[in-house]
């Protein structure tokens, strides 16, 4: 995925209702020059998981990607989802 310097890049995460990231997908941006970009994630929320679209600065995106999904929660402020890194002390809660 390539994103011009200080856009966005988005991410499909499915957590469940505490927030603790179950799986997560790349977001295709559209008209993506791939053609093998996927046109679905596969991902689909069930009883107790909800699917939430992130937007993550490019830097962050590699940073994430670098680490596992459990460092991660997502926490929803104001409607907007987003991803926490937990504390050393917090991880997997």
């Amino acid at each position: 995925m390539t994103h011009e310097s200080g856009t966005a890049a988005r991410l499909l995460v499915l957590a469940d209702e505490q927030g603790n990231i179950i799986a997560a997908s790349a977001v295709p941006e559209p008209g993506a020059a791939s053609t093998d970009a996927p046109t679905s994630t596969g991902v689909r929320a069930s009883e107790g998981r909800v699917l939430h679209e992130v937007s993550l600065p490019e830097g962050r995106l590699r940073a994430v990607a670098g680490e596992s999904l459990g460092d991660y929660y997502v926490a929803v402020e104001g409607g907007e989802p987003r991803l926490v890194k937990r504390s050393s002390g917090n991880a997997g809660a």
